[in-house]
């Protein structure tokens, strides 16, 4: 199932701790390397493909199950800091050296575990559509709206081409489920579950030394959700840059993949330059 999470050739590795991970490789040729993560690599592709224009890319699925070594107090897996885990485990399975890291979404959360916990392997993090929320939220749409109006009725609102929304449709048919029970505690107010406390999280997010660049939608219901604590995020993140996209919403993957990697090609290329 989880090599269904991906279009075209999929891969596996094998931790050291046993748990598989499932993969996609692109623009072998190159060598500088970025890592993404996300839930799955369909609509992503063509945004992966263009990075991998001039980058070493690596795809990988971030998982539900399996054996876990972040553990919250009861037992149950932290997965906000497994799948950062996961992630670092990977680039030191394949020997690989620093790299940058690219997320959108919940397949930021792990480039923000690398950022607290392993910032020596990072150089740069492209943090797209998610900031760390250090604020209490200013509307909860995004979640309603799926509530209210189902599946349909979120990707009409959530996608801005029309023809887009089979697209994602026909991905999320291919893919089987997702645990959408651990999404608001893990992929979206991961904050507490990283940091030891927001007070934490603000002092890393003022002290840290990784480029960090963060881009939003400014019609995605999702930024508006979280208004406040992405507007803090911006202006108080040390080494920042931002990049409000007016028009767009929540899948920019699907309605313009290339404008998307541009921004991730034209930031890393300022992040080598010393003002």
């Amino acid at each position: 199932m989880e090599a269904q999470k991906i279009q075209g050739k999929a891969k596996s590795l094998i931790l050291d701790n046993g748990v598989e991970l499932t993969y996609c490789e692109h623009g072998e040729k190159n060598s500088e390397i970025i890592i993404c993560g996300e839930f799955f690599f369909h609509t992503f592709m063509p945004m992966i493909e263009k990075l991998a224009e001039k980058f070493h890319v690596y795809g990988v699925v971030m998982r539900f199950d399996g054996e876990s070594t972040e553990k919250n107090s009861d037992g149950s897996t932290n997965w906000s800091r497994q799948w950062g885990s996961d992630i670092y485990n990977f680039a030191k399975k394949l020997n690989l050296p620093k790299f940058h890291y690219v997320g959108k979404c919940h397949g930021s959360v792990p480039g923000w575990y690398l950022v607290k916990n392993h910032p020596e392997c990072l150089k740069s993090f492209s943090s797209f559509l998610l900031a760390p929320h250090t604020k209490e939220s200013n509307s909860n749409n995004f979640f309603e709206v799926a509530q209210k109006n189902g599946v349909d009725g979120l990707l009409k609102a959530t996608i801005r081409k029309p023809e887009g929304i089979q697209v994602k449709i026909a991905e999320m048919s291919t893919v089987g489920k997702i645990d959408v029970t651990i999404i608001p505690k893990y992929a979206v107010n991961f904050a507490e579950n990283i940091w030891d406390s927001i007070e934490d999280c603000i002092e890393n997010l003022k002290n840290v030394e990784i480029p960090v660049e963060y881009l939003f939608g400014s019609d995605d219901l999702f930024f508006q959700d979280h208004l406040d604590s992405n507007i803090f995020a911006m202006m108080n993140t040390k080494n920042s840059r931002s990049i409000i996209l007016q028009g767009e919403r929540h899948f920019v993957e699907i309605d313009c993949p290339e404008k998307l990697a541009n921004e991730v090609l034209s930031f890393i290329e300022e992040s080598k330059k010393i003002y």
